[in-house]
């Protein structure tokens, strides 16, 4: 992948957009901050099972559910990758064409927390999220005991009281009692 990585035209990077991360190299996850390109650290196993586990649970209970959907921001050069999101609107007919929506087109979003490179889930995602008007956030973080086979999930929604929208946590649970619940709904 170093090699792929050295082929890339760095001039591109001055113009590049939201759409235009799709020409990039594959193998890597992109996002773009306010013009500014960055590449996303694998994630563990643990965070991989983490999402897999919440993408099927959101697509059993019949969620329109994706893995690394892009959020469009404001600007063209604005995106973020959330692990999960649930897109709520209908999916442009040439959906094919399209690496990104907006964040009107989520009804939620779900970041697993990387302990080796924390992204700011707390803060900074939270804060763009919000300013994009998404109405649920969760982050699945670790446990205190640091089990290897559940998350503790902090479910979160929009608030839009005060002088900017922000999340407010409802409540944390971990992640096999989330699954028990929506078990026990579509039963």
């Amino acid at each position: 992948m170093i090699a792929v990585m050295e082929d890339l035209d760095m001039s591109m990077l001055e113009t590049l957009d939201v759409e235009g991360l799709g020409a990039l190299p594959k193998g890597f996850r992109y996002e773009l901050h306010e013009g500014n390109l960055v590449i996303m650290t694998p994630s563990s196993f643990w965070h991989k099972e983490m999402g897999d586990r919440l993408w099927l649970m959101l697509r059993t209970a019949g969620q329109k559910v994706f893995h690394d959907p892009s959020v469009r921001g404001d600007l063209p050069r604005d995106s973020r990758l959330p692990d999960i999101g649930v897109v709520v609107t209908t999916l442009p007919p040439d959906k094919a064409d399209y690496s990104s929506l907006p964040g009107s087109a989520f009804g939620l979003v779900v970041e697993v927390v990387s302990e080796k490179s924390p992204n700011g889930e707390y803060t900074e995602k939270a804060h763009w999220y919000a300013a994009r008007g998404i109405p649920e956030y969760w982050i699945v973080d670790r446990t205190a005991d640091r089990s290897h086979e559940d998350g503790m999930v902090h479910l979160h929604r929009l608030s839009l009281a005060g002088p900017a929208p922000a999340y407010v946590r409802e409540r944390s649970l971990l992640l096999s009692e989330l699954e028990a619940e929506y078990r026990a709904k579509s039963a």
